[in-house]
């Protein structure tokens, strides 16, 4: 699985033994920072227990499990090393759902080989199959783990005939990208979903599936082929595939809590026999509607859900037909319920869904209107905070242009609980103060956005104003996006970033910063696993030479368009980047491609993606 880590901060593993890390409050030269005062209050009992002296290891099995669940998949099976408790408390299924086996053609022959030794420590409850063709060893390797299986993606991998018969208790089956090109026989007889006598979750987005497949697959999900009864249902629309497709939502409506429609092509403007489907969905919790879907339909299937269904996430990117009369409808519907509502390039919307938007305050977590750029930022205001609103966590708000300054800084004055924010191209509202607003009240963002805000500066992240807040107030930020902030400078990474819990960091096209600048947030930031600085093109060997040194968990990086590298950073790469899984290095002038290939096959072979 790798040896990259990803505690964020929270503890120091040792063998034997749990350290909590110490977090001063007020210092820009952060070493380390804990993570434990952004955790719940069951973590905030557990930290004041360590402060008045009680040991960890006392500390019962609820908190432990609160604090295990900030810890990435590969902590985890770090932590189940510590202690007989730990392995107990990591192998519970609660945590098992983190893991997923991702199988290849690099590694099928060894994941067979452990598995016919025995004693696996890997669980098989859910699997990738990625980039495969069939084989014997697939085959094979699938008849010893087929009836742990219950979850399963396949991916670029026409391998169907491998897996008949071999998945008795799978649940859910998604296939992504798969082509059947290399088994002319599959596109006659298909995917025999009558063999899943236990599936309730069917996702199929493989853009590269034969038309006629897809109608087969979805033939056989019909009542009266196939008696499973579905929770989870995503599919494709298309003009040939609609009479099969209304039949399986009309049969399964009843069960269904998940409905993701993408309409490649409009349907025809009768409705009838989409509402008689919709209205049956009393359990539906999740519904996405993306794609060419009309007015008509669009409102119609709106208006058909029945109210008692409680509707929790609504997604419909896309929807250029949704008007602000249509997102009343859902608020008044849904005001109680909603908690994740997706509008992005929703283009009628306009300052009149105020009245919604008011409605929804009270429940929505994250809301994404990215690209609505008829929004005012008073109306957003008016809309989301006109009071203090606690309950949203996630806000987006990309390519919005007619925000001010002064309606951005009053709503993030009352949205004291973001945990994700996402300004780009904002280019008005996003300033020096707006940073300054951001950095004093929102101490709990662990994602920020703000690419291509031309007017931030420097001072922005190190202090603004008479009363300064810098950007190391946000200690447990994890990403941080500044592409195209071209007035950005060397100061930033030098006297800002002292932020050891930041996991990815994204400077393309900042053109004023150098290798000085980029040896210094190397050290301060000594967390990174993800690094972008495409289009930097001050930057030279020696600053590929400081991040692959000192970043060790570096898993990502974006080098591309950097004029001044030469094949000696590629050398830099191969000689120090050890946990390296993806480099895109595109577009490097004068860089000998097939030379840079060579160094890196000979001498990181651990190197999963390359493009150059």
């Amino acid at each position: 699985m790798g040896n990259n880590l990803s505690t964020g901060g929270i503890v120091r593993i040792d063998r034997g033994r749990i350290v909590f890390f110490d977090r001063p409050i007020e210092s820009q030269d952060l070493k380390v920072q804990s993570g434990m005062e952004s955790l719940s209050a069951g973590s905030e009992e557990a930290e004041t227990a360590t402060m008045s002296g009680t040991h960890i290891e006392q500390l019962p099995n609820d908190l432990w499990i609160e604090i295990m669940s900030y810890l990435s998949y590969l902590d985890l099976q770090q932590l189940r090393l510590v202690s007989w408790r730990c392995r107990d408390l990591v192998n519970r299924r609660y945590f098992l759902n983190k893991g997923k086996v991702i199988v290849t053609k690099d590694n099928l022959k060894e994941m067979k080989l452990h598995v016919e030794r025995g004693n696996s420590y890997l669980s098989f409850e859910f699997v990738e199959l990625r980039n495969l063709t069939q084989s014997p060893e697939l085959d094979q390797f699938l008849k010893l783990v087929g009836p742990e299986v219950k979850d399963i993606m396949v991916r670029h991998s026409p391998v169907f005939r491998n897996m008949d018969g071999k998945l008795p208790n799978l649940k859910i089956l998604k296939i992504a990208t798969t082509s059947f090109l290399e088994d002319a026989s599959m596109t006659i007889d298909g995917i025999n979903l009558k063999q899943f006598l236990h599936l309730h979750g069917f996702e199929c987005d493989g853009v590269s599936l034969d038309s006629s497949l897809k109608l087969l697959m979805l033939m056989q999900l019909r009542r009266m082929e196939n008696k499973v009864r579905l929770r989870h249902l995503q599919f494709e629309y298309r003009r040939n595939n609609e009479s099969a497709l209304l039949q399986v939502l009309y049969d399964h409506a009843p069960t269904l809590e998940c409905v993701d429609i993408f309409f490649s092509c409009s349907p025809g403007i009768d409705t009838e026999d989409w509402c008689l489907a919709f209205e049956l969905m009393g359990k539906l919790r999740s519904l996405k509607l993306s794609g060419n879907c009309h007015l008509v339909l669009l409102d119609d299937i709106l208006y058909s859900i029945p109210e008692t269904a409680q509707l929790q996430h609504l997604d419909l990117t896309g929807m250029l037909s949704l008007t602000n009369d249509m997102l009343i409808l859902i608020a008044s519907k849904w005001h109680k319920t909603l908690r994740s509502l997706d509008l992005m390039f929703c283009v009628q919307l306009d300052v009149r869904c105020v009245q919604a938007l008011s409605q929804l305050s009270g429940c929505l977590q994250s809301l994404t209107m990215a690209y609505c750029r008829a929004l005012t930022g008073r109306g957003l205001v008016e809309g989301l905070t006109s009071q203090i609103n606690n309950t949203l966590q996630e806000l987006y708000l990309e390519d919005v242009c007619f925000i001010d300054e002064s309606s951005m800084c009053t709503m993030i004055e009352r949205l004291p609980n973001l945990r994700k924010l996402s300004l780009d191209n904002c280019r008005q509202a996003t300033t020096d103060k707006t940073l300054a607003t951001i950095f004093q009240h929102q101490t709990r963002l662990r994602v920020l956005k703000i690419d291509y805000c031309a007017k931030i500066t420097d001072s922005g992240f190190i202090g603004f104003g008479e009363e300064p807040y810098p950007i190391t107030r946000l200690r447990g930020l994890h990403q941080l996006n500044v592409r195209g902030c071209r007035q950005l400078t060397n100061e930033l990474l030098e006297q800002a970033l002292f932020l050891p819990e930041l996991l990815s960091l994204t400077l393309d096209y900042c053109n004023r910063m150098d290798t000085k600048g980029i040896a210094a947030v190397s050290v301060n930031c000594p967390s990174l696993e993800f690094i972008s600085l495409a289009s930097c093109s001050l930057l030279n060997d020696e600053a590929v030479l400081h991040v692959v040194r000192n970043l060790k968990r570096l898993r990502t990086l974006t080098i591309s368009n950097c004029s001044m590298l030469t094949l000696q950073a590629f050398h830099h790469i191969a000689n120090e980047a050890h946990n390296l899984r993806h480099l895109v290095a595109c577009s490097i002038d004068g860089l000998d491609h097939e030379a840079a290939q060579k160094v890196l096959e000979q001498q990181l072979p651990e190197l999963k993606q390359v493009m150059l």
